[in-house]
């Protein structure tokens, strides 16, 4: 999706809409993301002088690993994000520095759906398991009373330790 500057109005909102396909060699997709299936994306730009601002909205299915099981399943992730761009860093921190006379918005959009996913995705219907060959999974609070009511072996021999005064 290419949003061109000169094309952009002073006083109207400019709408664009369009199906991504992200190449796999430049959008490497990283777990829990497995594959993105399809993108659409929605942006709705507005330009003051030299500023422009973009509103970014995603709707895209996507595989991820479950987090429980790490088998793939598909999903719908959504997302929006705003954007502040300029043509230099001088005029604002916020502001994304363009150069030339389009903005690329494949990058950011990607970025977008990226940063959308779960951090540790569910499959529908996947639990967690209890227990295995070999480990526990235990909640923080029942580590914590665990490790308190065991004590730490390697520091209880200085408890008995005598100190010339």
């Amino acid at each position: 999706m290419r949003l061109d500057v000169l094309k952009l109005p002073y006083t109207k909102v400019f709408e664009l809409k369009e199906d991504i396909v992200f190449d796999p060699e430049v959008f490497v997709c990283h777990i829990p993301l497995i594959s993105v299936e399809s993108c659409h994306a929605e942006l709705k730009a507005q330009r003051f002088e030299e500023f422009i601002y973009v509103n970014l909205s995603i709707k895209a299915k996507v595989v991820l690993q479950c987090s429980y099981t790490l088998k793939n399943f598909e999903t719908t992730i959504e997302g929006s994000d705003e954007l502040h761009f300029a043509p230099s860093k001088d005029e604002d921190e916020d502001c994304i520095e363009y150069k030339g006379t389009s903005i690329e918005m494949d990058h950011y959009i990607f970025n977008l759906l990226s940063a959308s996913i779960p951090l540790s995705p569910k499959a529908p219907n996947a639990t967690a398991t209890k227990s295995g060959k070999g480990y526990r999974v235990l909640s923080e609070e029942e580590f914590l009373k665990e490790k308190e009511e065991q004590g730490n072996s390697q520091f209880d021999a200085l408890k008995d330790l005598e100190f010339d005064d």
